[in-house]
């Protein structure tokens, strides 16, 4: 796999910016994510507080902030300040455990390892992955205001590289909601990185299907069981109502 790295253009950062929008709105906010992850300092531009505050924008706002965006608070410098460390540590590393630890488990999840995979610098902190497919993944690093601290990078990028090795084969072919799939990789992490657990995504349920053996062995199966009877006992508290 070949990994490469680069800063997102103007245009390229406003819009991740306005899908951020768009998703905190209707998907994010209900599980207790804020603006700050995804935007330049809140306190220091309000404008782009305000259009956060706003669920709905009309043509005129999105021409108004976007303007705003590019012209007065895009700088290309702020998106390059971790290049030497990324590329020095954090990549290296992040190759060493996909080949130690992910790429053995690869036939047990039914995933595959794209052949290329861009990182896209951005600001906010924090991370996503986009674009997924055989030839070409993206990790968006949210990284203008992240820590300056090399492990924690590591940790955000094996995060959102195994939400790639799953996305297909497990979390859009059983269809995991948001909250299970982010414990999901979370177990996953844990198990053989040591990564950061995210506590608001803890689940019992989840934890009963989703163990060290299940990774190893077939976590196909095992997602398939769990939506199985998630959904059965959705159905059943449904019908209690």
């Amino acid at each position: 796999m070949r990994i490469t790295m680069r800063p997102m253009t103007a245009d390229e950062a406003w819009n991740f910016i306005l899908r951020r929008h768009h998703y905190f709105h209707t998907e994010l906010k209900k599980f207790g994510y804020g603006i700050s992850s995804f935007v330049p300092s809140p306190k220091n531009n309000p404008i782009i507080k305000e259009m956060f505050d706003k669920e709905k924008l009309t043509d005129e706002d999105i021409e108004k902030y976007g303007n705003f965006f590019k012209h007065k608070i895009y700088n290309v410098n702020d998106l390059i300040k971790y290049d030497d460390v990324m590329k020095s540590y954090v990549i290296p590393m992040m190759e060493r455990g996909i080949n130690k630890f992910l790429i053995p488990l690869l036939k047990s999840w039914n995933a595959t390892i794209p052949n290329e995979l861009e990182i896209l610098c951005t600001y906010g902190q924090g991370a996503a992955y986009s674009s997924i497919s055989d030839k070409k993944a993206q990790i968006i690093f949210r990284m203008s205001r992240y820590p300056d601290n090399q492990e924690t990078m590591l940790n955000t990028m094996l995060h959102e590289f195994i939400h790639i090795l799953i996305q297909k084969p497990i979390i859009e072919k059983y269809n995991v909601p948001h909250n299970f799939k982010e414990r999901i990789v979370d177990i996953i992490g844990t198990e053989f990185f040591g990564d950061h657990i995210q506590e608001r995504f803890i689940s019992p349920f989840v934890d009963k299907y989703i163990t060290p053996e299940t990774l190893k062995t077939d976590l196909s199966g095992a997602a398939a069981k769990m939506m199985t009877d998630y959904n059965a006992l959705q159905q059943k508290q449904a019908q209690e109502r």
